[in-house]
């Protein structure tokens, strides 16, 4: 099994057969047309977090920031009310390690400094304000969607109501590896049979910005013209496809 990463990164010949017009000229358009920046809401509170000087480990903090999220939103705690209880802190942080597991410690240490987890926190409480300024009720953090083929259960990121957003707490822009990955997800969740999703995006907390999109829309105008089924069903069609994952090498 490969991840859903390595294939949007990975697999070029299929990508440019499936997607002709996803070229650079497009990303970038993508970028200008669909940003939205959270600093212009009327929300005192939204702000961007720079990576502090002593901050090494930022995928770690990263990705503690986002279990801190997850945890507060099933708890319906602020990250100020989450962070009072120390166990709430280790119960977030061995979510993190669980999914970055070279982080692991024999007795559990949390083995970010102190000034990591403050940014962690900080990047947390984004979430909360990002959350509030989409005004619903049905969110989810880590939706589960089926495998298919060569591909096990994935994990996406955050569905509120009827968009898919995808996590980047990085400092570039979108990049169409980013595209490709939201797409599995969107493909695997369509070939059960039930399409939940009608449009999808990313959420930067980093740099309190958020993109979203229409699907269909933007399928058609990559794919040069297929209809959304037609593309989703030959990514299905690709990751069942045992050639692919004996002849190439991970």
């Amino acid at each position: 099994m490969i991840s859903e990463k390595s294939i949007a990164s990975e697999f070029k010949g299929f990508w440019n057969e499936s997607l002709p017009l996803l070229t650079p000229s497009f990303v970038r358009v993508f970028n200008e047309a669909n940003l939205n920046d959270l600093t212009e809401y009327p929300l005192r509170d939204i702000k961007r977090v720079p990576i502090g000087t002593l901050v090494q480990k930022h995928d770690l903090v990263a990705e503690f920031a986002f279990q801190l999220a997850r945890l507060a939103h099933e708890k319906s705690l602020w990250i100020e009310e989450l962070k009072l209880d120390k166990n709430n802190i280790k119960t977030a942080y061995s979510s993190t390690i669980s999914f970055l597991k070279k982080y692991a410690t024999e007795d559990g240490t949390i083995v970010l400094n102190k000034k990591e987890i403050e940014e962690s926190l900080v990047l947390a409480e984004q979430y909360d304000y990002f959350i509030d300024v989409q005004n619903s009720n049905n969110v989810e953090f880590s939706p589960q969607v089926a495998g298919a083929g060569f591909l096990g259960l994935c994990k996406a990121d955050l569905s509120i109501d009827e968009t898919l957003y995808e996590v980047k707490t990085v400092s570039r822009n979108i990049a169409g590896k980013d595209i490709k990955q939201l797409l599995i997800y969107l493909a695997l969740q369509h070939s059960t049979g039930n399409r939940r999703w009608k449009y999808a995006g990313f959420y930067n907390p980093r740099k309190a910005q958020f993109y979203k999109f229409s699907i269909d829309h933007l399928i058609y105008r990559t794919s040069g013209g297929k209809s959304t089924s037609e593309l989703f069903n030959d990514i299905i069609d690709f990751l069942s496809s045992r050639g692919v994952e004996l002849d190439t090498a991970f």
